[in-house]
């Protein structure tokens, strides 16, 4: 399974053959985990503040 995104232009051009299409298409979740302690380190808070801003924009 890929996002299609990545895949159209294989699906054009025949190199790759869709298989099933789903009839409801499947959910994006995204899980951001970290260790413990890791949220006094300023550079773990800046990339989690970066990802939760991208997450909710798109």
């Amino acid at each position: 399974m890929l996002p299609r995104s990545l895949c159209q232009d294989y699906l054009d051009d025949g190199r790759l053959t869709l298989l099933h299409e789903a009839e409801e298409a499947p959910l994006n979740t995204l899980f951001l985990v970290q260790r413990p302690g890791a949220e006094a380190n300023p550079d773990v808070i800046r990339v989690c503040d970066v990802f939760r801003s991208a997450a909710r924009d798109w």
